[in-house]
């Protein structure tokens, strides 16, 4: 039988106040806090709402958190407010002095030789395929459609190389190759040195830029890179040619100074393109002899292919404006012409059975697609080179 004393207690104890949390917030409340935090930032984040998609490995989760945030892209991508984080990002590079030492950029961005299989880098678009649209390009239209200075890097407009003296390249005196470009240079180079295989006549290097291009030179200066490498180079170990390819981001819209909005596939877009585009080759063939370009595929996603299909006839166009021993334009889609004009998700090379062509976006090749693409431009640099037939 309890005590008077114990049955006070619990009284005492009943009749209590709940404690307060003192200094702690409740989950609802951290949960509320969260969520008005991202409703602000949102206008600011456009296309980077997308960047996400390449850490989401399962199929299913990409393609619902794709879904979530489409609407939400589309009406920010080009709000004036997506410019502001562009702008602080160049403003503090040029404060801390970085504008000038590229260098730096290899700590943000996932860069690597392959000599075997390599995890699939999604571009940072995921299943859209597009780069982010955000404001920030600046061209004065007004002053004879010049390119800014930032782009150009102060590059010398010196007369380009000519192609270097034939010689019979081999394990001693390889031909070295410069491989550079956006997400897709990924598989194309992993193939490259899968399909060498034990061949040591062709050496590559390769530099790699997710969702980089012709354009957003505010989000990767590629001619001030290319500038880096090249410079870098030291007789004996200069490159004999370089293999580029760009163009998978670039259907995008760009903004003037005057804060107008060129719109993409426009003709007015289209002369500003053309003269970035010339710029990175002009870059490029003042330190290397020869520059092989490699062409865009055709994707999967029918809006897609066709933005795809009029920037490489675009690409193709200014090719013709150069010599073409130093700039090569190849085509990819050519070396797998037997499957069709269209689409081609899957390939069955010689004696194997069928693989898997694309990956499963639809948009980047697989490493074994890289691997056969790479297996026919081989035998094109064995046509274009001299190689010690007992290599």
């Amino acid at each position: 039988m309890r005590t008077q004393t114990e049955r006070a207690a619990q009284t005492e104890g009943c009749t209590q106040e709940p404690q307060t949390r003192k200094g702690l917030y409740s989950p609802n409340q951290c949960i509320f806090f969260a969520a008005v935090v991202l409703l602000v930032l949102i206008p600011f984040l456009g296309r980077r709402l997308d960047h996400p998609l390449q850490s989401i490995k399962a199929p299913a989760l990409k393609n619902i958190y794709s879904a979530l945030t489409a609407p939400v892209v589309s009406v920010t991508e080009s709000s004036p407010a997506a410019a502001v984080i562009p702008f602080l990002r160049n403003s503090f590079i040029q404060m801390a002095g970085l504008e000038k030492r590229s260098e730096w950029d290899t700590f943000f961005y996932r860069q690597a030789r392959y000599d075997g299989d390599v995890e699939a880098f999604y571009a940072m678009t995921g299943e859209h395929g597009t780069a982010e649209s955000l404001g920030g390009f600046s061209d004065n239209l007004n002053t004879g459609g010049s390119l800014p200075l930032e782009l150009f890097g102060q590059v010398s407009q010196a007369a380009l190389r000519n192609v270097a003296l034939p010689v019979t390249h081999s394990a001693r005196l390889p031909l070295r190759m410069f491989f550079f470009g956006d997400s897709q240079m990924r598989s194309i180079a992993a193939g490259m040195t899968r399909a060498l295989g034990s061949d040591t006549s062709i050496v590559i290097e390769e530099l790699s830029v997710p969702s980089s291009g012709f354009l957003r030179s505010d989000y990767y200066n590629w001619p001030q890179k290319l500038e880096d490498v090249f410079s870098a180079q030291k007789d004996g170990t200069r490159f004999d040619a370089a293999v580029l390819f760009l163009g998978m981001n670039d259907y995008q819209d760009m903004w003037t100074t005057g804060g107008i909005i060129l719109t993409a596939g426009t003709p007015e877009w289209e002369e500003v393109y053309r003269k970035m585009v010339k710029a990175h080759l002009d870059i490029v063939l003042q330190s290397v002899p020869r520059v092989y370009w490699l062409g865009l595929p055709a994707v999967r996603r029918t809006d897609y292919n066709d933005k795809m299909a009029y920037l490489d006839t675009v690409h193709r166009s200014i090719a013709e404006e150069y010599s073409a021993q130093k700039l090569v334009k190849v085509s990819l889609k050519h070396f797998v012409s037997q499957y069709g004009n269209g689409y081609v998700g899957a390939i069955q090379p010689e004696g194997t059975a069928w693989v898997s062509f694309m990956q499963s976006d639809g948009i980047h090749y697989t490493i074994e697609g890289g691997e056969y693409l790479m297996k026919k431009f081989i035998a094109q640099l064995h046509q274009d080179y001299l190689f010690d037939a007992h290599d």
